[in-house]
């Protein structure tokens, strides 16, 4: 019961919800932990230290549930070397509109320098792991 109150405690508090191992985040939590869009609208001005994957979701997207897992598998494996957050398109329309999200899921991939890329739909986790190596670490884990 105790373990109960304190974890109502903590999601009413502001912290990120935590699905399936990915936080999902508000829009304010974004603004506070990713990129303040509203002051720093001429391109992205990541706040994280490391690079962040963003997992642009609806609870009733069944590829999205597919791709969940391995996004949180990806998550374990570069544990200390990367951010996954996941944002409910529904719940966040207006983060959906920055980045142009018109259909899910939707990924990005964000440097800590801004620079960006994504993917529209499923991806396997060798497809994910091999994109981020590209990307992020260029072919090193």
């Amino acid at each position: 019961m105790k373990h109960i109150i304190i974890t109502m405690i903590l999601l009413m508090s502001g912290f990120g919800i935590v699905v399936m191992g990915q936080e999902q985040i508000t829009t304010q939590q974004f603004k506070e932990k990713v990129w303040d869009y509203k002051s720093n609208s001429q391109r992205i001005v990541l706040k994280s230290k490391l690079p962040v994957i963003l997992d642009f979701y609806a609870t009733w997207c069944r590829p999205c549930k597919m791709l969940s897992p391995e996004l949180e598998k990806l998550q374990k494996d570069y544990k200390g070397k990367i951010l996954v957050y996941k944002i409910d398109i529904d719940q966040e329309p207006e983060l959906a509109r920055v980045f142009g999200v018109s259909s899910v899921p939707t990924v990005y991939f964000i440097k800590t320098d801004g620079n960006y890329d994504g993917f529209l739909g499923y991806r396997t986790y060798d497809e994910i792991k091999q994109s981020v190596d590209t990307f992020f670490f260029k072919g090193k884990k």
